[in-house]
């Protein structure tokens, strides 16, 4: 309870700074921005866990049904490991075929097979419409941003490359619907 009000008594000190120091305008702005920022980051957080979780599952159901020892264990490495967008799970695959190694050495070509297939799967299809949805990014945007982020700043810019872009679409998309509605172009939504 104490972090929450520490919270809304930071947010509320930080608006009276905002409007003390900058002219009204430049402090609406600043708070709307910063309201964005915060919005965009709690979705995209919301929407990584759900992919997790997903991923996990997939995992689980694809090993299971090849009869691929430690199932449940490297299912849910990679459930924690997938919030490292993309990457992450690739990490949990190598514990999994190190598991899958020493219970069923025969077995290890097939883990490694399924477990990308799946991943691959889980990447380009449910990946960008499960997280770009929770944030409201198209899946291309949502893709660009993590490839972006990936050349910026490698592991980091991953991670929040996405929730960035998001600030980013939705103060363009903004801006333009503003700009529209000046014009008194409508129609155009």
């Amino acid at each position: 309870m104490t972090l929450i009000l520490s919270r809304k008594e930071l947010c509320h000190s930080s608006k009276r700074a905002a409007y003390a120091i900058l002219p009204e305008s430049g402090a609406k702005w600043l708070c709307h921005l910063a309201g964005l920022i915060n919005e965009c980051y709690s979705k995209f957080f919301t929407g990584q866990l759900l992919e997790s979780c997903i991923l996990g599952l997939l995992i689980f159901a694809s090993l299971s049904i090849f009869g691929i020892p430690y199932a449940g264990v490297t299912a849910i490495l990679t459930a924690i490991c997938a919030f490292v967008p993309y990457i992450g799970a690739y990490l949990s695959c190598g514990i999994g075929v190190i598991l899958t190694l020493l219970a069923s050495p025969g077995k290890v070509f097939t883990c490694i097979i399924v477990y990308t297939i799946t991943q691959f799967i889980e990447n380009q299809f449910i990946y960008p419409h499960v997280v770009g949805n929770s944030v409201g990014l198209p899946p291309i945007y949502t893709l660009a941003a993590v490839v972006l982020g990936d050349r910026i700043s490698g592991l980091l810019g991953m991670i929040f490359a996405i929730p960035m872009m998001a600030v980013v679409y939705t103060l363009a998309s903004e801006g333009i619907q503003r700009a529209l509605h000046n014009r008194k172009i409508e129609g155009l939504e």
